[in-house]
């Protein structure tokens, strides 16, 4: 970044102390054996230059000033404001003994819910704008002070989002041809004040972004390389580097000021509903979201790709190289990619937590959300309840903005392109949340009665983006169903194959999960099955791994054939569900349960042998062997367990399994679990893995060693449910007393 300052940062929690050094001072300071050896570390917290005052003394925070303590002048926190956990109500006034009319204030606590604790502080202070001599055309200059005020008006914005037919206003948006509706009474107020502690807050996170410089190289890298992509690459690039572009002409006598603006900037923007146009570009759509018309979902939204990024990395990376360029080198990996990863999560949430209480909900916010998610459940467990609390946003968001319902009012003004990623946002949200959903045994939060199941067209990005009647051109490409004529891997394509497949989930959780929806099971089950298998028969070939042999998946042209195996497991995986069910309220239907199991246990298996080198997918694999492998382990471990301790003659209908590969497979499937535990107890799913991991172990010695035989009766069959403690809440839709609190802020892994 040419004549930027480099920056020295550290955020715990949601604080964060800043020390700025120029390049020219850092180029002396190399060489300089005292500068050496006074590096800092990495996270160090910096004490900057204290402000003096007339006296010639240094500046005090106001805690310490008015309770007549001596304050260590360190900023923007001070250590005795940190050490006395008043971190967030320690600032510097610049001129304490002076007030300003309430009129004057820039910012207020409108922006703050009215249960909102995250970022409490002496609502008698407001940020005010002062017009600072650096100030230029393209970045107004202004600096941040507080000054108390009277108790400032709570201003509301009240922008409701999509209304349906039967909302309030239906009659009068029916007729809106005949009697006109007010816009501007439909955006809603906008406040003209902002929390302080919010814009205390904002200009933390914009100044770890300012101070990682090489995120937005590292966002594009690695967003490149997902074979699960929402937004084409090209938007996502242009948004890092749009965003980057905002600090490229800070210098560091200003930076606080510049960044305490473009918090309060950002905030605004946020208020304000994203403008739509038929016949907008791509490139003025970029922009209504990036620049000086950033927003926090933007910001939100590389955060959470970032996160994603670090989780899948290896401790090799180079990026860690050149995060070591920070500190004092005495790190190790490990660390820098745990105390990294805790920065940008945190910030992420930050910014959400913006958003919340703005008036604005959007396709930016929807797949900042849906990353989010994501990245908690690799970072606090698929389990836990930050996870399960953040798709409770996403699926807000996505009836808010209107994204369930194809060609509504949200999607009026929309461009084609615009229309299509709307639909990509809105599979992405259904995929995920039939996921967890089914990971935890819930009901899901986004129901497909309520919502237009339109599929995204499975197109190559360049088209899609193209300018021009994109749509026109589209139809020449694409077969009635909506899938590209050549047969090539798109982006859209893996979209589209999770969406229909997430549909058939709906239907099965409804029967699995539902109250009174288990009559006539078999029926029903038949028919869902069949949609399925249709469902699936639509796909295209080279997308379907039971159709392509292992020559095929080692063609060059599967660049990521791991995501081929993927969506063949979320496929039997609901043929798994939907048996298990069947068998649970009518005992029969056993043997195709068993067949599933077998397949999906053997596909498990094949994905955990195949370890990539290149990144760190112990995560991902810790998902993949609890989600898909642990509940079909666990039915083949119980019958062949029931067998062993029962070997007379068999009932006729009774299912002979194939025992020494089912063990095989079990012994292996238990060294995985192992594995994807391995990394740290941090890690996750750690918790889970490793109790899952233990009670496989044990079922497996009762089954290569049995105890001695004890005269019972051959239908008691209660020690199965002594070796399966600990694992029927994985197996039993209505069991959620596994032993972990679902409700806990904290969850305990």
């Amino acid at each position: 970044m040419i004549g930027a300052p480099t920056p020295i940062s550290e955020i715990r929690g949601s604080q964060i102390s800043l020390r700025f050094v120029s390049r020219a001072e850092k180029r002396h300071a190399s060489h300089s054996v005292s500068a050496t050896s006074g590096h800092r570390a990495m996270f160090p917290h910096v004490a900057e230059s204290a402000i003096m005052r007339r006296n010639g003394k240094p500046q005090s925070c106001e805690p310490c000033r008015k309770s007549k303590l001596r304050c260590d002048h360190t900023r923007p926190v001070c250590g005795r404001c940190t050490a006395r956990n008043m971190a967030q109500r320690c600032f510097y006034h610049p001129s304490p003994m002076t007030k300003k009319p309430a009129s004057d204030s820039r910012v207020s606590s409108s922006t703050r819910g009215p249960g909102d604790t995250s970022y409490r502080t002496d609502d008698r202070y407001r940020v005010h704008k002062l017009i600072s001599p650096s100030s230029n055309a393209s970045s107004p200059g202004i600096g941040v002070h507080l000054a108390p005020t009277a108790s400032p008006r709570l201003q509301l914005a009240a922008s409701p989002g999509y209304l349906g037919s039967t909302s309030y206003s239906a009659v009068l948006a029916e007729h809106q041809k005949e009697i006109p509706i007010d816009s501007e009474a439909q955006v809603g107020t906008m406040p003209n004040a902002i929390d302080p502690d919010s814009a205390q807050a904002g200009f933390r996170v914009l100044a770890l972004l300012y101070n990682l410089t090489f995120l937005d190289r590292f966002i594009v890298r690695s967003y490149v390389g997902k074979w699960f992509r929402i937004f084409p690459t090209s938007i996502i690039e242009k948004i890092a580097s749009a965003t980057r572009r905002i600090y490229d002409h800070f210098e560091a006598s200003e930076t606080e000021a510049r960044l305490s603006d473009l918090s309060i900037q950002i905030f605004r923007n946020s208020f304000r509903p994203m403008p739509r146009s038929k016949d907008m570009t791509v490139d003025e759509y970029v922009d209504t979201f990036t620049g000086e018309n950033t927003r926090w979902e933007t910001i939100a939204l590389l955060l959470a790709i970032a996160g994603n990024a670090v989780l899948s990395c290896y401790e090799q990376d180079p990026i860690f190289a050149e995060l070591r360029g920070y500190s004092d080198g005495q790190k190790e990996n490990a660390e820098l990619k745990d105390q990294l990863l805790s920065q940008l999560s945190d910030a992420a949430s930050t910014c959400l937590t913006f958003c919340d209480h703005t008036a604005a909900s959007n396709e930016i916010l929807a797949y900042a959300q849906y990353t989010d998610v994501v990245m908690r459940t690799q970072q606090y467990g698929d389990s836990s309840y930050q996870a399960w609390r953040r798709l409770g946003d996403l699926s807000a968001t996505v009836y808010a903005s209107g994204l369930h319902k194809v060609d509504g009012p949200a999607d009026e003004n929309c461009p084609f392109f615009l229309k299509q990623l709307r639909r990509c946002c809105f599979a992405a949200a259904f995929f995920v949340d039939k996921s967890v959903a089914t990971f935890v045994g819930r009901p899901p939060l986004i129901n497909f009665r309520y919502c237009s199941l339109a599929l995204p067209y499975d197109l190559d990005d360049d088209m899609l983006l193209a300018p021009g009647d994109t749509e026109q051109e589209v139809l020449k490409h694409v077969d009635v169903n909506g899938w590209d004529k050549d047969g090539i891997e798109r982006r859209t394509s893996i979209v589209r194959i999770r969406f229909l497949l997430s549909i058939c989930r709906d239907e099965i959780l409804e029967i699995a999960l539902g109250d009174g929806y288990q009559r006539d099971i078999p029926r029903k089950a038949e028919a869902i099955l069949e949609r399925a298998h249709k469902a699936w028969e639509q796909c295209p070939a080279n997308l379907r791994y039971d159709y392509l042999s292992q020559e095929e998946l080692n063609h060059p042209l599967y660049s990521q054939p791991m995501g081929i195996i993927l969506l063949y497991m979320d496929y039997l995986h609901s043929h798994f569900l939907l048996h298990r069910t069947v068998v649970k309220y009518t005992d029969a239907g056993q043997k195709p349960l068993f067949d599933t199991a077998r397949s999906l246990l053997s596909t498990v298996l094949r994905i955990c042998n195949e370890r990539e080198v290149t990144s760190d997918r112990s995560k991902q694999i810790s998902w993949i062997v609890l989600y898909y492998g642990l509940p079909s382990a666990c039915v083949l471990a119980f019958e062949i367990l029931r067998q062993t301790h029962n070997p007379g003659p068999h009932h006729p209908s009774e299912v002979h399994l194939p025992r020494s590969e089912i063990i095989r497979n079990l012994s292996v499937f238990v060294s995985c679990l192992s594995w994807a535990a391995s990394p740290s107890p941090s890690h996750g799913n750690y918790a889970v893995c490793r109790e899952v991991e233990k009670k496989l172990a044990h079922i497996l010695d009762q089954i290569l060693d049995p105890p001695p035989r004890v005269t019972a009766p051959p239908e008691d069959f209660s020690f199965v449910q002594n070796f399966a403690s600990g694992l029927e809440g994985y197996l039993d839709w209505n069991q959620f007393n596994n032993g972990y609190d679902f409700n806990s802020d904290y969850f305990a892994f």
